[in-house]
């Protein structure tokens, strides 16, 4: 019998997937939560967030330790992304950890507003920053 679907991984969430709330909504049970950065990279919001290389950036996220199945269940209905690996620092520790990332990422998109005030809420209670959030609309 294959129990991969029940392995744990380590995921960055750098999107509305780092609220554990939210998560827990979802049916993910929460293990492992932490502050996460991943460097020369950087986190670009239009319609969704999107992590996108650039050196000496920090992009910010969450870690998580999620089965494959959850990561299956939270992506079932979501096109244009795929898992890639990456070195991931916790503040004490180099963690290997899957990322979602868009396969073409939608650079020239829209923004989306409400979900960037979403993200900035999520962003705020978490304490980083949120300097590289498109402006609200005044």
């Amino acid at each position: 019998m294959d129990n991969s679907g029940n392995r744990l991984v380590e995921i960055f969430f750098y999107g509305l997937h780092m609220d554990a709330a939210s998560l827990r909504q979802k049916g993910i049970v929460i293990r492992q939560p932490r502050l996460a950065t991943i460097l020369h990279h950087k986190v670009v919001v239009r319609e969704k967030a999107m992590l996108l290389r650039e050196k000496d950036a920090l992009a910010y996220g969450m870690l998580y330790q999620l089965t494959h199945a959850e990561i299956d269940m939270l992506y079932q209905h979501q096109t244009g992304y795929r898992a890639e690996a990456f070195l991931a620092n916790d503040g004490e520790h180099e963690v290997c950890a899957v990322s979602m990332v868009h396969i073409e990422p939608p650079i020239d998109s829209p923004v989306d507003y409400d979900y960037v005030s979403r993200l900035r809420t999520v962003l705020e209670q978490l304490g980083f920053p949120v300097d590289h959030l498109p402006a609200p609309i005044a």
